[in-house]
């Protein structure tokens, strides 16, 4: 790749395209008024200029490439102020829009406000005891669409597959050995799912397993098989499972829980601030209210 070009060079020369004249001198520092001012389009009383766009250029191959980018952008440039300018023209009502200017304004400056204000007061820990109550209140209202269930499953190559590495690995895979495991699939394996402690919902996941053997009827909590066809080994081990007619475990949605609480947490520290805040212009005699 070539070296970033020289930018005044390149101002020069596309320039030097704009206004149809010969480049016959190779000096940008000599040349025309406009590569002294930078400027590139003007529209009515608007100016674009070369220092508006030069971060936007990237590193080019060629000189000829820069022109055509830079040609690009400023042509973008013209055919915008000449929308916005003809949307103007035809929007009779600025107050409309200097009120919604103002509300996204003041939404933004609430939303960073407020999430200053979490910050410095949150406390972000919770208690195996607030799991346990808000599992309790909400989990009549989760309803499973398909099976959960904990497992790790293997999709390898026949050819792939060393039996002395890769079985005392399976066997066991815990601590040392399951970090083994994962880097040998890793090299060796086309799929592997290897958290034996992660929820997976069975519509997301039957996909990759092979029909011909695992299907929903097949199923069932400690299941520990090895499956092979005329390509591919299937290693699949299941911990636990959950059908969709029974309750699923507080594991299940303890990220949602950890969401939910956090967010409840948040409102109040917020309507605490809106409170003592109140509170405070009240005792200055800073509210004045007249319709009580």
């Amino acid at each position: 790749m070539l070296k970033p070009f020289d930018l005044a060079g390149v101002l020069f020369l596309y320039l030097c395209l704009l206004s149809s004249i010969g480049c016959k001198n190779n000096n940008p520092e000599s040349s025309t008024e406009g590569s002294t001012n930078n400027l590139l389009a003007k529209y009515k009383n608007e100016k674009l200029e070369f220092t508006d766009i030069e971060p936007l250029l990237p590193v080019f191959q060629s000189s000829e490439d820069s022109v055509q980018f830079i040609s690009v952008l400023v042509e973008k440039w013209i055919r915008n102020k000449v929308y916005l300018e003809e949307a103007k023209m035809n929007f009779k009502s600025n107050e409309e829009i200097d009120k919604l200017v103002e509300d996204y304004r003041n939404s933004l400056i609430l939303d960073a406000f407020e999430e200053n204000l979490f910050n410095q007061k949150i406390d972000s820990s919770i208690s195996d005891q607030e799991y346990l109550n808000y599992y309790n209140q909400k989990k009549a209202e989760y309803k499973l669409e398909s099976p959960i269930l904990r497992m790790m499953f293997v999709k390898i190559l026949k050819q792939n597959l060393d039996q002395k590495i890769f079985n005392p690995l399976w066997e066991k895979p815990d601590g040392a050995r399951l970090l083994q495991l994962q880097k040998y699939c890793q090299n060796n394996a086309e799929v592997s799912l290897l958290q034996m402690d992660k929820w997976n919902k069975w519509n997301d996941i039957k996909e990759i397993m092979p029909s011909k053997f695992v299907n929903l009827n097949t199923l069932q909590s400690g299941l520990n098989r090895e499956f092979a066809d005329f390509k591919y080994n299937y290693f699949l081990k299941i911990r636990e499972l959950v059908k969709p007619n029974e309750t699923p475990p507080l594991s299940f949605f303890k990220i949602q829980a950890t969401k939910s609480i956090l967010h409840d947490r948040k409102e109040k520290i917020i309507e605490q601030a809106k409170s003592k805040l109140y509170e405070r212009e009240l005792k200055n005699k800073s509210i004045q209210n007249f319709v009580k």
